[in-house]
């Protein structure tokens, strides 16, 4: 026989069993004398045979199959949360799925929908409904039934209701060391662009965001806040506006994240009579590649996947697991002088 063609069937005709007792011998879990076992040992290694995944999985009763759910995957901080679940996924040995919902509510209920006919262990949730403000009642619901038949693990989002799983970047936290560090560099006029109001991230940077200017006494004004969205070019467009609403102008700027951070970076130098000091939050990939290097809000990447594989794992009673933040201080931010802040 050769190695690629060695079925199942194949082995117990050789050794003269039947292929419930080779399963056994696999699985390892159901009782075989020791001298059959040692019989069906010697042909599986003689044929290096590995058994088809999915037909172990059917025997066994058991999924490996994980499901990981994001709105979008080319933002660096979903694909950065990703490849570290995936990362601590593999040493576990599971197998995820990628679900790209591409923003689509509907897409996401797909992918739900699909896993669980997949008969996933667990599901991972990144992004999208966690994060509504006031989600839809209808998918809270879903989402609670969803936890009947497989566990849900909710990262930078929690799901009210049922059986919570959650880990999380203490955001709040992360605002207030922007605004310590800014403060203790001279600056008293900040500002902050980006996001969409009604997004629980964005919600709660903007609420601490205002709450850390007026325990330091500095001035909130509104049109120095703009919600523009998430990407490079919120950043541009949420830069431009402030520039063109504003004769009096902060001296330092804070992205929602980090590709509006760069937007707002790229934007301003379009203004070369403007300077700033700048931040973002996340410190992706982009932070370190962009010209100044931005300052900005780790996230615990590795903390966040491992933990969000350890509850799929553990299980237990509920849980909402908040992890610090640290802030990483590049070129972009230096201490302020009169008038703009300098590069």
């Amino acid at each position: 026989m050769e190695n690629k063609k060695v079925t199942i069937y194949d082995l117990a005709e050789e050794v003269g069993v039947s292929t419930a007792t080779i399963s056994r011998v696999i699985a390892g879990n159901y009782p075989v004398s020791q001298k059959t076992r040692e019989k069906v040992q010697k042909v599986i290694d003689k044929y290096d045979y590995r058994p088809n995944a999915i037909a172990r999985t059917l025997s066994n009763k058991k999924s490996r199959l994980l499901g990981f759910i994001t709105p979008d995957i080319t933002n660096p901080f979903f694909s950065q949360v990703f490849v570290e679940v995936d990362k601590y996924a593999l040493e576990k040995g599971y197998s995820v799925l990628l679900g790209n919902s591409m923003h689509s509510r509907e897409l996401e209920s797909r992918y739900i929908r699909i896993l669980l006919e997949q008969q996933a262990v667990g599901i991972i949730l990144l992004g999208g409904l966690i994060n509504d403000t006031v989600p839809d009642p209808n998918s809270v619901q879903e989402l609670i039934e969803v936890q009947k038949g497989t566990k849900l693990v909710t990262i930078n989002g929690k799901v009210e209701g049922g059986n919570n799983y959650s880990v999380r970047t203490d955001e709040a936290k992360g605002i207030e060391l922007i605004i310590k560090h800014l403060v203790k560099l001279g600056h008293k006029k900040i500002g902050l662009l980006g996001g969409v109001k009604g997004i629980t991230t964005t919600d709660i940077k903007v609420s601490t965001f205002k709450r850390q200017l007026k325990k330091y006494n500095l001035e909130y004004k509104d049109s120095w806040q703009i919600y523009s969205g998430f990407n490079i070019a919120s950043g541009e467009e949420g830069f431009e506006q402030l520039i063109r609403t504003n004769r009096e102008l902060p001296t330092a700027l804070l992205g929602i994240n980090d590709m509006v951070g760069v937007g707002i970076i790229k934007a301003s130098k379009r203004h070369a009579d403007k300077s700033f000091s700048f931040v973002g939050f996340d410190d992706t990939s982009l932070a370190q590649t962009s010209s100044p290097e931005l300052t900005s809000v780790r996230h615990p990447y590795e903390k966040l996947g491992k933990m969000a594989i350890e509850m799929i794992e553990d299980g237990g009673p509920s849980r909402d697991i908040i992890l610090p933040p640290r802030l990483v201080v590049k070129e972009s931010t230096l201490r302020n002088v009169d008038g703009y802040g300098k590069l």
